[in-house]
């Protein structure tokens, strides 16, 4: 699966973070404070705000075990430990983005309020009833055995553990000449509609408290970034050079392309864990 996720241009290179940070005079080991790195290292859409938005619907709080599925470079896992105070454990499949993300927690001074795990979830063990609240960002869609992960996330929360997550669902099947290049920008392996997504959730013993179709809001704002990476072409070829320019405007042209062409919809739920 690490091998296979690789075809999607916003992961091959894990490092170029580190760019963006040495441009603003935090190279090497130097701290850096949130502030700075949130500004590159939320892989989601709107940044904090859809942060801000879990911990007022989970009632986050001090002292909370969270645990996170799929944290990339751990932008989402320092920014609720340090808003909160709770403690974040982030599970993440590809090894290039754990370890950078740990990188990037010391030097936020975050190393004890988040615990980064190189993992496939689908075989990590996780502990019973083991925290508060279970939170995932655009990731959820990459891993196949729906009914498996989604039984594994109610495993590690109690009666009344809260889930929320921003994800991907189907809106349509692309045409059959299209169906290779869908797999290999989008790595879609429990990608289905709506009401499949409601049903397995319910299946798995949640019930939706609170839910938000975010379809035409992804769609504008994938339009938007499109527009303004391609207007700071120039600034951002100069730090990742001219092929790594190219891999993220495809990223970023196709995404927003799924979105206008109708093909996939966007979702963000708070769901309880009823037994």
């Amino acid at each position: 699966m690490t091998a296979n996720i690789k075809t999607m241009q916003l992961y091959p290179q894990a490092e170029r973070i580190y760019a963006e940070l040495e441009a603003l005079g935090y190279g090497g080991a130097r701290p850096v404070p949130l502030d700075v790195l949130n500004q590159f290292d939320q892989l989601h859409y709107h940044g904090v705000e859809a942060l801000d938005a879990a911990i007022t619907a989970t009632g986050m709080k001090a002292g909370d075990r969270v645990l996170e599925v799929g944290s990339g470079w751990g932008g989402c896992a320092r920014y609720l430990a340090a808003t909160s105070g709770a403690h974040v454990t982030a599970v993440e499949l590809q090894d290039d983005y754990h370890s950078v993300g740990e990188d990037l927690t010391v030097r936020a001074g975050l190393e004890g309020q988040v615990t980064h795990v190189n993992a496939d979830f689908l075989t990590l063990d996780v502990a019973q009833a083991g925290y508060a609240h279970v939170v995932s960002w655009l990731a959820l869609f990459h891993i196949p055995e729906r009914a498996t992960y989604l039984g594994k996330i109610a495993q590690a929360l109690p009666k009344g553990g809260m889930f929320y997550a921003e994800d991907l669902y189907a809106l349509s099947a692309p045409a059959p000449a299209d169906r290779a290049d869908f797999q290999q920008h989008l790595f879609p392996n429990s990608l289905v509609d709506k009401q499949a997504y409601l049903s397995t959730l319910q299946d798995a013993g949640f019930e939706v408290v609170e839910m938000a179709d975010m379809t035409q809001d992804w769609t504008d704002f994938t339009a938007t970034r499109l527009a303004a990476f391609r207007a700071g072409r120039e600034t951002y070829a100069h730090l990742h050079g001219s092929q790594g320019y190219d891999t993220i405007e495809t990223f970023y042209t196709k995404m927003h392309g799924f979105f206008a062409d109708g093909l996939v919809g966007g979702i963000r739920f708070a769901a309880k864990r009823l037994g």
